[in-house]
């Protein structure tokens, strides 16, 4: 014969049981904000700034292994990388690169691009008409000085990259005062 346990008087919970369901809860809200970035981060602006400084980079060591320069031309919606052809005179799409291809920017995210100061207007390509690069990495290893902002539209949000004469980019993530 078997003793069983008698029945329980009332059907309610014990206090060990809602403290574990209340730990539950508090971990998962913990993982879920910090997910969605509320903490003041953007992992879809820190990941087109990380992309953008990867393509810096890679051109840039690039540009001093094969005696070459590069360019980034900026447009309403991305940039790419062109390089300087000497016996064509002129820039050109670097085809032989995914890296360097055209980069549209997600929706909601725009670039803006300061010069010497002076904010730069993106326009659209117009057809015979030769793109120019606005940043310029050279076979030296200098480039020309800029400052560039990834943000979302309608967020103070930004991701900020700073290029230095010597090449260098000084970079501050989404969030994150500089």
């Amino acid at each position: 014969m078997r003793a069983t346990a008698p029945p329980r008087a009332g059907a309610g919970f014990t206090l060990i049981e809602i403290l574990v369901v209340l730990v539950i809860i508090a971990v998962m809200t913990t993982i879920a904000v910090l997910s969605i970035g509320v903490l003041g981060g953007d992992r879809g602006l820190d990941g087109e700034g990380e992309r953008y400084a990867d393509v810096v980079a890679a051109a840039l060591e690039q540009a001093g292994l094969e005696g070459r320069d590069f360019g980034i031309h900026f447009g309403p919606g991305g940039y790419e990388v062109l390089t300087y052809v000497t016996r064509r005179q002129r820039w050109e799409s670097v085809s032989d690169d995914r890296l360097y291809a055209p980069h549209a920017l997600p929706a909601g995210i725009t670039a803006r691009l300061e010069i010497e100061g002076k904010q730069i207007e993106f326009t659209e390509d117009k057809p015979g008409v030769e793109r120019v690069p606005q940043v310029l990495l050279f076979a030296s290893g200098d480039a020309s000085p800029y400052q560039l902002a990834f943000g979302r539209d309608g967020s103070e949000l930004r991701w900020r990259a700073t290029g230095n004469a010597d090449g260098t980019l000084t970079v501050t993530a989404a969030g994150v005062q500089p």
